[in-house]
């Protein structure tokens, strides 16, 4: 079956494509960072082999794009959108997604979050004709807060007390979400 999902998407300063291996480098300079993997929701990596092991695994994963500056020629984050339930967080239709992202902590700031999520949304609801769309942000990630309401996605529900096994600890958060219709009024 022929995936849904581009092999690249473009906005005024990215480039999301797929993540490659040789992106293992600036991969692991990004997610070393302790602030990143607690926002992001998994530990740090540990070496560029790592990074490596993560491309090859989770990051080649249909939906996952590599966010690449234009300027700069190398990721600067990752966003990935996911199809379908996901019943312990709230989202109970199969025509639905999470779309889940991070950014560099030295790009922070400049509204590349939100230039990306925007266009997977547009991407999520006119070229794959999707339901709905959801966000989720941990308790205290006001940023991601931020990002997700200009791009027009609003709080339904927050989950409480969920354990995220990699880290060994308990967490809450806040699920945002977009449906078609309010997208299409815009």
């Amino acid at each position: 079956m022929k995936s849904v999902f581009s092999e690249t998407l473009q906005t005024e300063n990215l480039i999301l494509r797929k993540w490659n291996e040789s992106d293992a480098k600036v991969l692991f300079s990004l997610a070393c960072d302790a602030d990143i993997a607690r926002w992001a929701g998994w530990l740090p990596h540990v070496d560029e082999n790592y990074s490596r092991a993560i491309i090859r695994t989770v990051l080649s994963s249909d939906g996952e794009y590599a966010i690449v500056h234009r300027n700069i020629g190398q990721p600067i984050g990752s966003i990935g959108i996911r199809i379908g339930e996901s019943l312990n967080r709230g989202i109970e239709r199969k025509d639905e997604a999470e779309i889940g992202y991070w950014i560099g902590k030295k790009y922070w700031n400049n509204g590349y979050a939100t230039e990306a999520l925007k266009e997977v949304i547009r991407f999520s609801f006119e070229n794959i004709g999707l339901n709905a769309v959801w966000c989720g942000f941990f308790d205290g990630n006001e940023a991601s807060k931020k990002v997700t309401l200009k791009c027009g996605l609003s709080f339904h529900h927050r989950n409480e007390h969920l354990f995220n096994a990699m880290r060994s600890e308990y967490y809450c958060e806040s699920m945002m979400s977009i449906k078609a219709e309010e997208y299409f009024k815009k």
